[in-house]
Order: structure tokens, then C-alpha cells, then sequence
């Protein structure tokens, strides 16, 4: 592909990312900030719409609840998810009234949060609203399936990322007795994984900033412990902004792969292949990892240098 058609690709990616920021900006000038809940709501309709058109249509993108029962018949029902990506094709909602649905755990393969400007408390309260997923591993039956887990935000007062990654640490290592301590987060992940796939319900799977970055979250075992390790990726400036479709690269990577593994996905869309490899993203320049745990001062990965690793204050 020569410099000129290289180019296009690159502006065709970043259009997208563009037409949501223009839309948003729109909006906030006709409304202002007087009106957020319905603001807010316009701003998950707009990014639904928009996957929905992009996403195999055997997807549907929902507003609503995911519920189910345990073993002795206990109700078991997430918060309110923004929007829930599910499949329509194999199985049917408990209740729905046009985009608002119930569905059970196991149509379920991805939630989105949706934020206008992420701050320190919006982070706070949608990685809580994720994390409730853990819940559905009370059913036996849906151990072995997995539900992804994202947050999309319009624009951000945090700084990128570090501003992020210590939201991440102040959630995930908080003493809070309702929710899950890091050691029970990393002993339940390394029972899990790499076996059983549902290791991904105990931690987020990624944030996506317009105008900022993302943050993909990996899972490595190092001796007898189990650490996630938070990558952090930017677009090359901001005209060339394409945070969306690296967003939904992400989903289609993790949700349409083959045989459930998320490397695999391509190998059914070499085309679509072809030109996601012009994305223009990179791994952000200062302070790009995150490790939790945090390793002690004698440990570490021998193929990550320390200078790259951000640690929380």
C-alpha cells in the first residue's frame, strides 16, 4: 500500500473518533452541562449506534440487566450495565422493550460503561459496576464463560495514564470488606486461568479515553503468583485520533474470535487484517505499564524494563 492510500486509511480511521467528539461537542453547546442524565444518555446512544452499524449482526447492543439464579434458587442480577453487547442468534432475553433488555449471563459477551468526562469518581463507580459481574461465577454452569469488560469515555480530567492507574490501584487494592480483595482477586484468576476462561470477570479489560488512549489489561502467572499488568496505548496525535477504532478492534478481537481465543479472531477476516495493521497507535511514552500486585524491589519480568513501570504513590 503506497504513502497516499496509507494516508486514507489512517484519516478513515480517525474519522470515527472525529464524528463522536463532533456530535458530543455539539450537543454540549445547544445544552451545556444543565442537563447530564439526559446528555448522558444521548452519549451511550451515540456510541451503540454506532458499534451496532460495525459489529456482526448477529450482536445486538442493549441497555439493561443481566440476571440469573444460583444453585438454591438466589436471585442474582448485575447494576445497570450502559450497554451490553449480546447474542441475539443463539439465545433469547428474559424480558426486553425495544434497546432495554434482561438477558441472561451466558448470551452476554461484553458491558460497556459509558462516561462523558471520566473523573476519579466515575472511575470509582463503573469499575464497581463491572466488577459486580464476578457474582455469576456462583453458577457452576457458567464457569467456563466469559464476560468483557470496558470503559468508553468521551474525554477525561485524569492524567493519561497515570491519573488512571492510580484510580485502578485505589479500586483494586481498597480494604473494602464488600468487594473482592486483591489476594482473593489473584488466587480465584490463577485457579482460573489459563485453563478456564472466566479468569477476566476479576479485573477490567480496558478504558478507552477519546483524545487520550487505552488501557488493556493482561494477565501474567510469575512463580506461584498471578499479577495483572495494565498496558497503556495512544494515538499518534490528535488529528489522527483513532481511540475508536482501536476500540473496536479491541471487541471484535475479544468477542467474534475463533474457538474462543482472541488471537484467532483475524484468521477469519484477513481482510479486515490488511488494514487494521495501519492503525495508528503506540504504546504511551512515559510510564506505559502497570503492575498489580506490585512487585517487591527484588522482583520482576526479565523482559520488562523498571523504568517503564508506573508505581502508585
Amino acid at each position: 500500500m503506497d504513502i497516499n492510500n496509507k494516508q486514507k486509511v489512517s484519516e478513515f480511521f480517525a474519522s470515527y473518533s472525529h464524528e463522536l467528539k463532533s456530535k458530543m461537542n455539539r450537543l454540549d453547546l445547544l445544552i451545556g452541562r444543565d442537563h447530564w442524565l439526559s446528555v448522558g444518555n444521548y452519549k451511550e446512544s451515540l456510541l451503540r449506534d454506532l458499534l451496532s452499524n460495525l459489529l456482526p449482526k448477529k450482536y445486538e447492543l442493549s441497555t439493561g440487566f443481566i440476571l440469573s439464579t444460583d444453585d438454591e434458587g438466589n436471585e442474582i442480577k448485575s447494576k445497570q450495565q450502559d450497554i451490553i453487547i449480546w447474542d441475539s442468534s443463539e439465545y433469547a432475553a428474559i424480558f426486553r422493550d425495544n434497546d432495554f433488555v434482561i438477558v441472561p449471563p451466558e448470551a452476554c459477551k461484553a458491558v460497556i460503561e459509558v462516561k462523558s468526562t471520566l473523573t476519579t469518581e466515575k472511575l470509582k463507580k463503573a469499575l464497581n459496576s463491572s466488577d459486580n459481574l464476578y457474582e455469576f461465577v456462583r453458577i457452576p454452569s457458567f464457569r467456563n464463560h466469559e464476560i468483557k469488560k470496558y470503559i468508553f469515555a468521551y474525554s477525561s480530567n485524569l492524567t493519561f495514564p497515570t491519573g488512571i492507574y492510580d484510580g485502578l490501584n485505589l479500586f483494586y487494592t481498597d480494604n473494602d470488606p464488600t468487594k473482592l480483595s486483591m489476594e482473593d482477586r489473584t488466587k480465584i484468576t490463577k485457579e482460573k486461568w489459563p485453563g478456564n476462561r472466566s479468569w477476566s470477570l476479576f479485573s477490567i479489560d480496558g478504558i478507552f479515553i477519546l483524545d487520550n488512549g487505552a488501557i488493556i489489561r493482561t494477565v501474567r502467572a510469575f512463580k506461584s503468583s498471578i499479577r495483572f499488568i495494565f498496558n497503556a496505548y495512544q494515538s499518534d496525535s490528535i488529528e489522527t485520533d483513532q481511540v475508536y477504532t482501536f476500540f473496536e478492534h479491541e471487541i471484535n478481537r475479544s468477542i467474534n474470535s475463533t474457538n474462543g481465543n482472541p488471537g484467532l479472531y483475524y484468521e477469519k477476516q484477513p481482510g479486515l487484517l490488511s488494514l487494521m495493521r495501519h492503525l495508528k497507535i503506540c504504546r504511551a511514552k512515559e510510564k506505559p505499564l502497570m503492575i498489580l500486585p506490585a512487585f517487591e524491589k527484588d522482583q520482576s519480568y526479565k523482559d520488562i524494563e523498571k523504568q517503564n513501570v508506573y508505581v502508585p504513590k
